[in-house]
């Protein structure tokens, strides 16, 4: 936890998309006026009075407003989506052909799992303006979904353990997004407990749906390790989450 900024964040005049995004075009689009009002307004009440219908009614503003929809979200983590596909690429051994990648996770079998995702994670992530946060969601996801494991075993990447990646990561990528553009909503807090516990309730909350989206497309047998479209599918659960968060 703990990922409340005393920054103020984005400004409402901010591009909806930064420049370095894939479709960074789109960034020249002039935002709505004030279009971070009403989120962090939302946000700000369920800081001070713990309802989670205020958690949601801001997450409604912020797949409304705030990002102007889905397809600015996906635009805006372009950069996460294509790391995640190396990713599970990478994990799974079925790596795209035009990747370049630089580990061999057979020769990290046997090191601490700690040290694996670093080395992991290094190795995927790019030196574009997301960086810090890929890496941030890349590590957490990992060391979550490998909890319990001390030493690292390129063996024991199940179809099920790749999917609990997709999911922890794409939830991370999100929940760091929201909370970059939440600026001093969380400091409205009376207590860092107050704000431990909005930011775990956020974070609850982008996990149940992303799992829940995600799973509609495993329903038909789909495996997720046989498959190069890893990307496409995230793009699918981003769109389909900010549809449901727009009916908050």
């Amino acid at each position: 936890m703990g990922t409340s900024q005393s920054s103020t964040g984005p400004s409402g005049k901010s591009p909806l998309v930064p420049p370095w995004a894939d479709g960074a075009p789109q960034a020249l689009v002039t935002p709505p006026r004030a279009r971070l009002k009403s989120f962090r307004q939302q946000l700000g009440k369920a800081v001070l009075n713990g309802d989670v219908s205020n958690l949601k009614k801001s997450l409604g503003h912020y797949a409304r407003s705030a990002t102007g929809g889905a397809g600015n979200a996906v635009v805006r983590l372009g950069g996460a989506i294509k790391a995640g596909n190396f990713l599970i690429g990478l994990l799974s051994g079925n790596s795209l052909p035009t990747e370049s990648l630089s580990v061999d996770l057979s020769k990290l079998s046997g090191i601490s799992c700690e040290k694996a995702v670093a080395i992991i994670v290094e190795s995927l992530v790019a030196g574009d303006g997301d960086s810090d946060k890929i890496r941030s969601a890349m590590s957490s996801a990992l060391i979550e979904s490998l909890d319990g494991v001390d030493a690292f075993d390129a063996n024991i990447m199940t179809d099920d353990l790749l999917v609990n990646i997709m999911i922890n990561y794409l939830s991370e990528c999100i929940f760091l997004m929201i909370m970059n553009d939440a600026g001093h909503a969380l400091n409205k807090a009376k207590n860092a407990s107050d704000c431990i516990r909005i930011e775990s309730e956020m974070k609850e909350l982008i996990k149940v749906i992303v799992d829940k989206k995600l799973n509609v497309y495993l329903a038909d047998g789909y495996q997720i390790i046989n498959t190069a479209k890893v990307g496409e599918i995230e793009r699918q659960v981003i769109v389909d989450v900010w549809n449901e968060w727009e009916g908050y």
